[in-house]
């Protein structure tokens, strides 16, 4: 069965204890908890019932006693336990005196005893308030059935308060009624008749009293009145004997009655004899002594005092009870308040106060006196010796002086001198000496004695440390306690025995103390004028006071350290900074400010991350964090980030600080601002490699740099260049103008030169006026050439210099290549000065290739070059057109649009010539998309003119389409144009598709998707894939003029032919055939199923105006 418990306790930790301990311990007790008073009533209020109140004694918002009496006055039907202190036996008895079915001390097994309380008091209180209840239950035993009309219409009758249960045989009885007595029974008397079915009345009160201990009123009903069964059942238990004589139901509504209270008196002596046996108990270990008054006009007069008062006070029971004898122990400072306290309790009806108190052995003792008036008029009262909490409140009182004193930076004489008088005012009879040892000496002297005199303390001064030395000087040197309880008999005191004997002293106790390593700090001497023993309470005041003058001493000590230590970090240069083993920073130094920029309000509490730079990885750091785990410390350079964003180079030491037990407790950090340093070694190093005049490169660093560059290109398979640059006539104006005017002139130029390459290779000076350019990753010799040019040119502008001179210089440049003229640095540059010589030859102002052949074919390719940009926009080049035409009719089927550049002083170039130029340069770019646009209006032009709507093929280059934008283009070119899309036919190489993979099918899929037609020139000089071919959205493959040319006399061009005939045709694409000029070519072509051809057979390219004859009808085809 459930047992439900509203427990009401104000601490978290006591409560959360119980909830575990009866979820494990107890399963059948469900508890519900409340933190207050005022919870704890709206849990009484609330639908749910509790058999059981566990109530703390003392509750945020009230106590447990208002709990209670709410409870009583709303005769709620639940017990009440209280809570109370451990050792608190005044509360005991006054929660059991106001109602409390029981009470737990807490202690170390009040949670083991608690569901066992729990049990008791409910019973306990279930029992009481049964016999409470108005009607009296009855358990009737009886087998005749008149008889029992005539019991219940009598009752009935005349006690209609009694309430029988009828059963006919003892086996029922035994059922109704409990198997033991911790159960209370349903019952309040049973009613036995002697003749019973099975066992009979004596038999069955056997089992009741003997077996199962109950002690319900039974009373037995019998019809023989025998003597002897009325002597067997009152021997038995039975509480009373009835004979059924005429008038015995007259009787039985008394006896009932009679026998109940019989039983509850006994029950109630029996719960007060455990009450007292209970207090009793509890008064033998009880700290509280209770006492009684009698009031009267001459004053109070004790009557009554516990016995515990000679346990705790030291005085016997009989001398308590003296009259004066308690006004003549209170202490001579507090006489006088405690009476008049006491006077005004007639008044007041209850008083409380406070004072010292001589107990039996002469020792002081703070008592704590509770006194109030009863209803009678007797005063009674409780006295709790509070002694130990008054001198721990002390002890609080002097440890939190001597930190404030500490904190307020007040000398550490003042402090210690506070620390004497607080303990010599608590114990008059005693005088205290405070002696601290000397650092450097060993030495001890007097840092507090206010009350020894002057005298001895100047002859202490200076005492060495040594057993024989005095108490202290005793103590000091062996750091342990020394008790001297007579000065005069003992040896350490043989020395000094005339100059205690002078002060008047005759028994001392020193205790040492000492700081956290153990060392001994001093000592904290005891004086007495009488020979004196040790107390252990005392003692143990004394020690704790000598504790925190110890404490005083190295917190001071500490702090004076902390200050020098202060001191010098503030003086040194290095930045340091202190963090917390989070790597939180929790200090720094005004260096730290100084070199990062940040005060210490703005890192304090934040990572030291905040200067990180960003050059260092992660890798680094966790290298960094694993020394400093492994063996305390790391040290080294990296690079960090000042407040203004500056990045610095420093060297950084971290350390690990260790606390006493040998953990980590900080992280401090000493760095030092590398900059300067780095500086330094910048400009040793800019030095060492560069020319101090023009700031390039020197012959040093080129050699170097010109090192790896050839590692570099030989690696990648790479040509580079290296440029020779000697200047022209530099000599003249060193001679006519003067060095200083040669300097700025050589600082001009390498400026112009520097400003013009803008990072475009690597530009050195060699000496005097040679410098050397190296140019990596070179595509063709043109590019070297075009940079040469573009110098010379540069130089060859006057030069303005600070001096006030305008002149004019030139310079001959020699360019060897790699790998053509060498693979090492000597033989490169030797050949590039060998090229300067030729260019020199060739008239200065020019330059030359170390291979003579590559100048001329240089020149060429720039001059074309330079001509090629012009002739776009001169209007130089035009298209010619040649017919393609259907291989089985013959008929006309379309163009292809050929670009041609006709020069002004070449005449018409060859595109085998200018095409792979414009290729290299990117003018194919611009150019293609003139030859779309200009092949696209033609067509157009020709539809508007009626001619017959031909196809028109345009080759796209490679350089087209790698434009992002080329299927935009070719959009808006046909709609500028206004062709329409399906006319046009655009021609890639087989090359410039294939490898490309998924962007190219995509890149055609969008220009299919224009309505255009696709065409793969040239096929079978590449690489096909077959899986790419298939997916490509081609119309048209144009067979390569290279296996045309030799059909059909050369077998392996004859099958070649046939093969991609065959292949394309199975891919349901046209083919076309380029370069056919016999008819035997043309033949075999068609006998083997080839759609269309274009070739000098039928035509050659022509030109616009001769193609618009041809379709016109009135002008004849070349050939």
């Amino acid at each position: 069965m459930t047992l439900r418990i509203l427990h009401v306790e104000d601490s978290p930790d006591d409560a959360d204890l119980t909830r575990r301990h009866l979820s494990r311990h107890a399963p059948d007790i469900e508890l519900t908890q409340a933190a207050t008073l005022a919870e704890a009533l709206v849990c009484l209020q609330a639908p749910a019932s509790f058999d059981v109140a566990l109530v703390d004694l003392k509750l945020p918002d009230g106590s447990g006693f208002e709990l209670m009496n709410w409870i009583r006055q709303h005769s709620l039907p639940m017990a009440v336990v209280m809570l109370t202190g451990s050792g608190d036996q005044q509360a005991v008895v006054a929660a059991l005196q106001a109602g409390a079915d029981d009470y737990l001390s807490k202690g170390a097994t009040s949670l083991e005893r608690l569901p066992a309380i729990l049990h008791d008091a409910s019973k306990r209180f279930q029992a009481a308030r049964i016999r409470r209840s108005r009607f009296l239950r009855v358990l009737y035993a009886e087998r005749t059935a008149s008889d029992i009309d005539l019991t219940r219409r009598h009752l009935a009758r005349f006690a209609p308060h009694i309430r029988l249960t009828v059963v006919g045989d003892a086996t029922e009885v035994l059922q109704l009624l409990p198997v033991d007595g911790t159960t209370p029974a349903d019952f309040d008397v049973v009613l036995l008749d002697y003749r019973l079915p099975g066992l009979d009345a004596l038999e069955v009160v056997k089992v009741l009293r003997t077996e199962r201990g109950l002690d319900i009123p039974i009373v037995i009903v019998s019809g023989q009145g025998s003597e002897e069964v009325a002597a067997k059942a009152i021997h038995l238990g039975v509480d009373d004997y009835i004979a059924k004589h005429p008038g015995y139901l007259h009787e039985l509504p008394a006896t009932l009655e009679k026998v109940l209270r019989q039983v509850e008196l006994l029950r109630e002596r029996s719960a007060l004899r455990e009450v007292s046996e209970r207090l009793g108990r509890a008064l033998t270990t009880s700290p509280v002594i209770l006492y009684t008054l009698r009031l009267d006009p001459e004053g109070a007069t004790p009557v009554w005092v516990s016995s515990n008062i000679e346990r705790l006070l030291g005085y016997t029971e009989a001398q308590a009870l003296q009259p004066g004898w308690w006004s003549s122990r209170l202490h001579p400072d507090d006489r006088d308040a405690a009476l008049a306290r006491m006077g005004e309790l007639p008044g007041a009806g209850q008083i409380a106060h406070e004072y010292r108190f001589f107990d039996g052995h002469g020792r002081i003792r703070w008592i704590h006196d509770e006194l109030r008036l009863s209803q009678v008029g007797e005063g009674i009262g409780a006295w709790l010796d509070v002694t130990e909490a008054k001198m721990a409140d002390q002890l609080r009182e002097t440890r939190v002086a001597m930190l404030d004193g500490l904190v307020a930076g007040r000398p550490l004489s003042m402090i210690l001198e506070e620390i004497v008088t607080r303990l010599e005012s608590i114990h008059p009879e005693l005088m205290v000496s405070i002696l601290v040892r000397d650092t450097r000496s060993g030495q001890l002297y007097t840092a507090a004695a206010p009350s020894l005199p002057a005298f001895f303390n100047a002859a202490v001064d200076g005492l060495k440390p040594g057993v024989g030395q005095g108490s202290c000087g005793t103590s000091a040197a062996t750091g342990e306690m020394v008790i001297v309880e007579d000065i005069r008999t003992h040896p350490y005191w043989a020395p000094y025995t005339d100059l205690a004997e002078r002060a008047e002293l005759r028994a001392c106790w020193s205790i040492p103390f000492k700081d956290g390593a153990g060392q001994v700090l001093g000592t904290f001497g005891i004086y007495y004028r009488q020979p004196r023993s040790p107390d252990p309470v005392e003692l143990d005041l004394i020690s704790e006071f000598a504790r925190i003058a110890g404490l005083a001493v190295e917190r001071s000590r500490a702090d004076a350290a902390l200050r020098l230590a202060a001191a010098v970090l503030e003086s040194v240069g290095e930045g340091v900074m202190v963090t917390d083993l989070q790597s939180l920073i929790v200090s720094v130094n005004s260096a730290f400010t100084t070199i990062t920029g940040y005060t210490e309000a703005e890192v304090l509490g934040r990572n030291p991350g905040l200067l990180r730079s960003g050059r260092e990885d992660q890798a680094f750091y966790r290298a960094m964090w694993s020394s400093i785990k492994d063996t305390g410390a790391w040290q080294g350079e990296l690079w960090n980030r000042r407040k203004n964003g500056e990045l610095f180079a420093q060297l950084l030491i971290i350390s690990t600080v260790y606390d006493s037990d040998g953990l980590p407790g900080n992280y401090v950090g000493v760095m030092t601002d590398l900059s300067q340093l780095k500086d330094s070694e910048a400009r040793f190093e800019h030095l060492v490699h560069y020319d101090p005049l023009t700031a390039l490169p020197n012959r040093q660093l080129l050699q170097s740099r010109l090192q790896h560059a050839l590692a570099t290109a030989e690696l990648h398979k790479q040509r580079l260049a290296v440029l020779y640059i000697d200047l022209d006539r530099f000599k003249n104006i060193n001679d006519s103008l003067g060095h200083p005017v040669g300097d700025e002139l050589l600082e001009a130029l390498a400026r112009r030169m520097g400003e013009q390459l803008r990072g475009e290779g690597i530009l050195g000076r060699l000496g005097g006026d040679e410098f050397l350019l190296i140019m990596e990753d070179l595509q063709r010799p043109e590019e070297a050439a075009g940079v040469a040019k573009d110098l010379i040119g540069l130089l060859d502008q006057p030069f303005h210099l600070p001096s006030g001179h305008e002149v004019f210089i030139g310079a001959s440049i020699g360019i060897s290549l790699f790998p053509e003229d060498g693979a090492s640095c000597t033989k490169l540059v030797q050949h590039a000065d060998v090229a300067v010589y030729q260019a020199k030859e060739s008239g200065r102002n020019t330059y030359a290739f170390y291979t003579p052949s590559l100048t001329v074919i240089a020149n060429e390719k720039l001059d074309l070059e330079a001509r090629l940009r012009h002739a776009l926009t001169q209007g130089e080049f035009l298209l010619h057109y040649q017919p393609q035409l259907d291989i089985q009719s013959g008929g006309l089927i379309g163009c292809e649009a050929l670009v041609r550049w006709n020069n002004p002083q070449q005449g018409l170039i060859s595109p085998a010539r200018f095409i792979p130029l414009a290729e290299e340069t990117g003018l194919i770019v611009p150019l293609g998309e003139w030859v779309l646009r200009q092949a696209c209006s033609q067509a157009r032009a020709w539809l508007d003119a009626g001619m017959p709507n031909l196809s028109m093929a345009v080759n796209l280059s490679a350089r087209q389409l790698q434009q992002p934008d080329i299927v935009a283009r070719v959009a808006a070119i046909l709609e500028e144009t206004g062709l329409p899309a399906e006319t046009l036919k655009l021609e890639l190489t087989e090359s410039m598709i294939m490898g490309h993979g998924e962007e190219v099918v995509v890149l055609l899929q969008d220009l299919k998707a224009l309505g255009i037609r696709l065409s793969i020139d040239d096929f079978g000089t590449g690489y096909s894939s077959l899986a790419y071919l298939k997916r490509f959205p081609i119309d048209e493959i144009k067979i390569d003029q290279g296996f045309v040319h030799d059909i059909p006399n050369d077998s392996n061009d004859n099958q070649i032919a046939i093969a991609i005939i065959g292949m394309a045709h199975g891919l349901s694409l046209k083919v076309m055939a380029e370069g056919v000029e016999t008819e035997a070519q043309r033949d075999f072509l068609a006998q083997h199923g080839c759609d269309a051809f274009q070739g000098y057979l039928f035509s050659r390219p022509l030109p616009a105006e001769e193609f618009t004859r041809f379709l016109s009808g009135t002008g004849p085809l070349q050939s």
